[in-house]
């Protein structure tokens, strides 16, 4: 599904913030991308989605290059991969309605008519888990769980097949937490999505990612499935993320210690 080989990419003051990751997701598979704040997360989701070209290297989804898509082959490629932020608050207009939130991508790539739009809208609200009557409310009106449940039935109503999603539940109280990981789980196995999971926390993507990379520095420094990494780190930044887990026993590899 995703493909990314041997991507650097930096700003034009001369800073790299990716340096030469290799990387995949396939279909119905969730990938955790887990470092700490700077370490170029961000920037590779931003190259995944096209937002950012990269200085070497290709990114593929379902086979195209996505930094070589021109036309209606780029608008296509803009409804099979999207993206779920970390403050559904700032993403979603305090003037527009859940069901106008919900609705809005099919408008911009006019898929539809009237009528099959609010079907649409109906049957996302029901697979992210909201109750119909939601749809005529605000964001400001709704709760921080419910806000980043209608934040991720927009990035389904296009029908993709990756979500990116950064940060996603940094925001939320640990109960709300745990059901939008539940969701996406959920999700992956109703819809066979692929999803890169970003965060800093690998305590959260160790509940949910079939795999997990760990990035420093702009570079994956490990990978591997999530059993794998939680239980036999083999770099002592992965340890020392695990050590940083409460109720975990690793001490931090030297290299780490303060």
């Amino acid at each position: 599904m995703l493909e990314i080989e041997r991507v650097s990419a930096g700003y034009g003051n001369g800073t790299t913030a990716v340096e030469d990751v290799t990387l995949g997701v396939g279909a119905g598979e969730i990938v955790g991308l887990v470092g700490e704040s700077g370490c170029g997360k961000t920037t590779l989701a931003r190259v995944v989605t096209g937002l950012h070209r990269p200085s070497a290297g290709v990114v593929r989804v379902a086979g195209d290059d996505v930094h070589a898509l021109r036309g209606a082959a780029l608008r296509a490629h803009r409804r099979r991969i999207q993206m779920v932020f970390q403050d559904p608050s700032l993403t979603l207009s305090p003037r527009q309605t859940v069901r106008a939130a919900i609705a809005e991508p099919l408008h911009i790539h006019r898929i539809g008519a009237a009528r099959s739009r609010v079907t649409r809208v109906a049957e996302l609200l029901d697979l992210v888990g909201l109750e119909p009557a939601l749809a005529d409310r605000r964001a400001g009106q709704l709760s921080g769980g419910q806000q980043q449940r209608v934040a991720i039935a927009r990035a389904l109503a296009l029908a993709p097949r990756l979500l990116i999603c950064d940060e996603p539940v940094t925001a939320l109280d640990v109960s709300v937490q745990a059901k939008v990981l539940n969701l996406l789980c959920d999700l992956r196995d109703r819809l066979g999505l692929g999803c890169l999971f970003i965060t800093h926390d690998l305590a959260v993507v160790s509940q949910l990612a079939d795999r997990i990379a760990v990035m420093d520095g702009g570079r994956i420094v490990e990978q591997g499935p999530t059993l794998q990494i939680t239980t036999q780190p083999q770099h002592p930044y992965t340890t020392a993320l695990l050590a940083a887990i409460p109720g975990t026993f690793l001490a931090p590899h030297p290299t780490y210690l303060s």
